[in-house]
């Protein structure tokens, strides 16, 4: 089996008009790089990527030939296509033909996605279960809480028993944004909304610095969070985090934000963490992930995967490390998954059930993408 062909898309649409902010930047709502990746026995896998900004410029590489590098690979390989192009990323080539090296991150993983689609459809079998199988189910939270304007905290506690309703079990919020004091009101809305049982998690993206981190962390104990996520400014994270995990009276999670395998080995060996964040759909895709995901377990860590469930279930459900992922749970906020995909596995009491079929077990409603996208090639 070869890779005959490759096409790529880019999926977006216009901003809301409140637009959603974490603590110290809006978001987009719709932003996924989707890449087909066809071969000549008839199999067809389907990768996504992601990034912070728009994955538009990241779309520019496929437009600038760098899908032709897997042209002629055998799919069944990911390992060997994955190595192929990560080597690309300290080239020449990289200036000789405008590649960017975090939009070839992108494109990467979502190359490397779809690999693994195929992968699973040429056995037969779910993701979860060529992964290692330890579970057909994940657990999962709604990501929300985000900062919009106008919005209040009784708008806020609308919006997560909206979740509550839906089955999710599990939430985060943002905070960050606001003083210490009106965002701990916040949380303690949240808190007395969705009960003392439920799963609640807060996201500061980044905003605070270790000095602020180590006394807000503090004034959030009472709320029995699950964890604190990304509580250090990007300047200082690395050499505090460790130094912050010794007091936090709560787990720390960070990782998504990294773009390279090696920076969240990092922080499991620097001892920075309690859940090890990766998001397949920014880097090295399935196949880094896997190795994180082993680097967990065998340092008795949680990995807590971010966004994306549809891949993420899949790495949840098959480690013994594997303790939740997200999933954006506001069809406004994020309309991808819930129009995207057919097959969507099923929500139930905070739990995501996975089906036996192969791949990544969902297809593409092709309605969705005549909404949103445009063929880059």
């Amino acid at each position: 089996m070869k890779v005959a062909r490759v096409e790529a898309y880019v999926l977006s649409a216009p901003q809301p008009e409140r637009e959603f902010w974490v603590s110290l930047r809006p978001v987009l709502s719709v932003n996924e790089l989707v890449v087909k990746v066809h071969t000549d026995e008839g199999l067809t896998g389907v990768g996504l990527g992601t990034a912070v900004a728009s994955v538009k410029e990241a779309a520019q590489v496929f437009r600038k030939g760098f899908g032709e590098l897997v042209l002629g690979e055998d799919p069944l390989r990911p390992e060997q296509v994955l190595e192929k192009l990560l080597n690309v990323t300290f080239t020449r080539a990289l200036h000789e033909k405008s590649w960017p090296r975090p939009h070839v991150l992108t494109a990467i993983a979502a190359i490397d996605n779809a690999l693994w689609d195929i992968l699973g459809k040429a056995a037969g079998l779910p993701i979860y279960k060529l992964l290692g199988g330890h579970s057909s189910r994940a657990r999962t939270y709604a990501g929300g809480g985000y900062y919009r304007k106008g919005k209040d905290a009784r708008e806020l506690v609308r919006e997560m028993e909206g979740y509550l309703r839906m089955g999710h079990r599990g939430f985060k919020m943002k905070v960050g944004a606001l003083p210490l004091q009106e965002d701990l009101e916040r949380v303690r809305a949240v808190r007395e909304a969705v009960g003392p049982d439920c799963l609640l998690a807060v996201d500061v993206n980044g905003a605070w610095s270790y000095a602020q981190a180590r006394e807000n962390v503090k004034r959030l104990a009472e709320f029995g969070l699950a964890w604190v996520e990304e509580p250090v400014c990007w300047r200082e994270a690395k050499h505090t985090l460790p130094l912050l995990r010794r007091e936090c009276p709560m787990p720390i999670a960070d990782g998504h934000g990294e773009s390279a395998l090696y920076d969240c080995l990092r922080l499991i060996e620097d001892g920075a963490v309690d859940y090890i964040q990766f998001d397949a759909t920014k880097f090295e895709g399935v196949t880094g992930s896997r190795k994180i995901m082993a680097a967990a377990e065998l340092a008795h860590l949680k990995f807590v995967p971010h966004h994306d469930p549809q891949v993420h279930a899949h790495c949840v459900a098959a480690s013994p490390a594997g303790f939740i992922c997200e999933s954006h749970a506001d069809p406004e906020r994020d309309p991808v998954w819930f129009e995207l995909f057919e097959g969507a596995p099923e929500l139930k009491e905070g739990w995501l059930t996975l089906s036996d079929r192969p791949g990544f077990g969902v297809e593409l409603n092709e309605k969705a993408m005549a909404k949103w996208g445009e063929k880059v090639c």
